[in-house]
């Protein structure tokens, strides 16, 4: 008993004293939310659906419940969505690197006024490797994708959540400049 009492002294001490704290769902900035409009201004077709359905998930996930006449409302814009090939194979290409990053706002819906969270993207970078059919490269593109937005909306939310200050906008290439890619090397060499 008195080493159990011990053990809980020292973890509560541990985890006060190095500055992460135990978050509830009272600590939250709200208990719910609305989504909005989310617009998607890539060539890439349905993003906003799959967007719109993986947020709603991981809000909830979150503990933040999604309706419609909430007091907040989620808005936003899926701006880039990037295929890069990564490596190839006797000229066909065999690993590819999604990328998807999105300005959204938080809006207050009685008095209109918003807090941009701009420039969001995935902290981590999705990959897929595919060879062979057409058929099985686009099929391991959509559930790379998915897996692309399900962490662009965690990340969201956990800059909403922790109230994190919002990023510069990522402007468009302008017309002249060149995209940096990564450098392709030929298998085998």
């Amino acid at each position: 008993m008195r080493i159990m009492l011990v053990i809980s002294l020292l973890t509560a001490t541990l985890i006060s004293g190095c500055g992460y704290t135990l978050q509830g769902r009272s600590d939250l900035p709200f208990d719910n939310i609305s989504l909005g409009a989310i617009d998607n201004s890539t060539v890439e077709p349905k993003l906003q659906d799959r967007m719109s359905r993986l947020l709603a998930e991981t809000l909830m996930e979150f503990g933040v419940d999604v309706r419609p006449l909430a007091a907040n409302r989620i808005e936003g814009t899926i701006s880039h969505f990037d295929l890069v090939p990564v490596s190839e194979k006797s000229l066909t290409a065999i690993e590819y690197q999604i990328t998807v990053v999105g300005d959204f706002k938080l809006v207050d819906v009685k008095t209109q006024k918003s807090q941009p969270l701009l420039g969001i993207s995935s902290p981590f970078i999705t990959y897929f490797r595919s060879s062979g059919t057409l058929v099985s490269v686009l099929a391991q593109k959509e559930a790379a994708t998915e897996s692309a937005l399900k962490d662009l909306s965690r990340e969201l939310v956990r800059r909403m959540i922790y109230k994190q200050p919002a990023k510069a906008a990522i402007t468009d290439v302008k017309k002249g400049e060149q995209k940096i890619e990564p450098q392709t090397i030929p298998a085998g060499k």
